[in-house]
């Protein structure tokens, strides 16, 4: 007898049987492509909500005072092709999303009102594409040439449609249109002025040149900060690299707790789905007794017994997996939607994890018939029929 045919006629004389058993795969399957999909889902939601907080690697000449550093004081400049060459390097990939930025204080900025104030002044280089890297969204500060965004402190001194003047080196005064007003809370950015970094060197007088980089640092197994600073001064010694910590720490704690709730949760249904059908194939065996002792009573062989049991426990695992995948995706898909505010309509079927549930799956619920099928080789043909 065929045992592929004799398969498909027992599926279906025990109808109740094998339908709680496909539901038990068709759950943990539905389950672990939904928290699959969705914590992928969470991973690219972060990384937008916490662009937010900004870039967290400062990058800058060696020798250089962090207090003027960080309160903006006039710091030593170097060329703004540090970054293209940074960009362009293969062995470059702890740091990420490159920004040249030039940054100063402007002493006697003149608002429309005749006020005097010390502001300041930061141009942005348009974000440095590193070729060998996948390309990901830009993260740097956009500002487009010929225009500015003025923080909020100075905007409420600036009425609207009125464009921004200052002045510059040349003693002559320089307009830009007004792209954006930021809102509060930019940081020093609220006391300052944006500019792309061609215009502000023209201004200043300053061509070329740039006096930091900011930079994401990505998380590396010898340590953010250490491995970051070590790529970039392997290519130029005379720059130094620091963090903002807080901003790091975020994102880091971010994406482990992410890989733990989802590395906890689908093994948990998965192993009990397993339980749940080991206890029904024994079930199955069990009632089917009478059965197994005419097969070894007409010389079918243990091997013939066991296939016939694996072999029912891989179709009900393949359907149930191909069945489970689109449930679990256009669950993670409906209910993503109404989770995610950036990310809703990038959600889609995984299609590279396709292969492995379908492969998967019903290796996983053949192990778990194994035990039922070798306990239904141990049926004593003769005490079954003998006692019919």
């Amino acid at each position: 007898m065929n045992p592929f045919k004799l398969v498909i006629k027992e599926l279906f004389y025990r109808k109740i049987n094998s339908l709680v058993i496909l539901l038990t795969v068709i759950v943990a399957a539905t389950v672990s492509v939904a928290v699959f999909t969705l914590s992928k889902a969470s991973e690219n939601e972060t990384r937008k909500i916490m662009r937010e907080q900004g870039l967290n690697l400062y990058i800058f000449p060696k020798g250089t005072n962090l207090i003027d550093f960080f309160s903006v004081n006039n710091t030593p400049a170097f060329s703004e092709d540090y970054v293209d060459v940074l960009a362009d390097s293969k062995t470059f990939d702890a740091v990420r999303h490159l920004t040249g930025i030039l940054q100063l204080k402007y002493p006697d900025w003149i608002d429309p009102n005749g006020s005097r104030h010390q502001i300041v002044v930061s141009g942005y280089k348009d974000e440095a594409v590193q070729r060998f890297l996948n390309k990901q969204e830009t993260m740097g500060f956009d500002v487009e040439p010929g225009t500015v965004h003025v923080g909020a402190l100075l905007s409420v001194n600036i009425p609207e449609g009125e464009p921004f003047r200052i002045l510059g080196k040349d003693g002559e005064e320089h307009t830009f249109e007004i792209a954006k007003r930021l809102i509060e809370g930019k940081g020093i950015l609220d006391q300052g002025v944006a500019f792309h970094l061609a215009d502000l060197q023209q201004l200043l007088g300053m061509e070329g040149q740039i006096n930091r980089i900011e930079a994401l640092g990505c998380v590396c197994h010898d340590g953010r900060i250490k491995n970051a600073r070590m790529q970039v001064q392997s290519i130029f010694p005379d720059l130094e690299v620091t963090e903002v910590g807080s901003i790091a720490e975020a994102r880091e704690n971010q994406r482990l707790m992410m890989n733990k709730y989802g590395s906890f949760l689908i093994p948990f249904v998965v192993l009990a789905s397993l339980l749940i059908s080991g206890l029904l194939f024994y079930a199955n065996v069990n009632s089917r007794r009478y059965e197994m002792g005419i097969f070894k009573a007409t010389g079918k062989s243990n091997s013939f017994i066991v296939s016939i049991i694996i072999l029912k426990a891989f179709l009900i695992g393949l359907v149930g997996s191909i069945t489970g995948f689109f449930a679990g995706s256009g669950i993670s898909e409906y209910f993503g939607q109404k989770i995610f505010r950036f990310t809703a309509t990038d959600i889609e079927p995984l299609w590279n994890i396709f292969g492995f549930a379908v492969l998967i799956f019903p290796v996983l619920w053949m192990l778990s018939s194994w035990i039922p099928a070798l306990l239904a080789t141990q049926v004593d043909a003769a005490g079954i029929l003998s006692g019919e």
